[in-house]
């Protein structure tokens, strides 16, 4: 994969760090999203410290705007997008329906379900410009 590029989004820990760290071993420059940026940003001091490329910005995935400058920003800095992986996740209150907030509920949801068909409303245009080649990997919890 070497000389591809990678967005992970929820790059900041778990699944999703160890998911920026394989594909930065093999060679593929990566772009981690995350809410949490200083995890974000150890992230990609790992995949830097052991010789590859990587950049990271904090991403909202429930904001069309965040995810539309996350993949601009993969864009712009390494010239294309072949690869996603995304991973970004919440969990909600471990309360019981009953005593779950429709808000809590509404941020879950959001994360989840909007935050991969933004992701990939965003990331397929870009994968299309490389050619029918690539790949989308959309990840969720049972837990959320």
């Amino acid at each position: 994969m070497f000389g591809k590029v990678a967005i992970i989004t929820g790059g900041a820990s778990g699944f999703g760090r160890a998911t920026a760290l394989a594909f930065a071993r093999e060679g593929t420059k990566v772009v981690v999203g995350d809410i949490d940026l200083p995890g974000a940003r150890d992230t990609v001091a790992v995949i830097k410290e052991k010789g590859g490329e990587a950049e990271c910005l904090q991403v909202d995935v429930t904001r069309s705007t965040d995810v539309e400058a996350m993949v601009k920003k993969a864009v712009d800095q390494y010239g294309g997008l072949d690869f996603a992986f995304n991973n970004a996740g919440v969990v909600g209150p471990a309360v019981g329906v009953v005593d779950t907030t429709e808000e809590d509920w509404n941020h879950v949801i959001a994360t989840h379900r909007t935050g991969v068909c933004l992701c990939m409303k965003y990331e397929i245009p870009e994968m299309l410009k490389r050619g029918r080649r690539g790949a989308i990997v959309n990840n969720g919890s049972v837990t959320a």
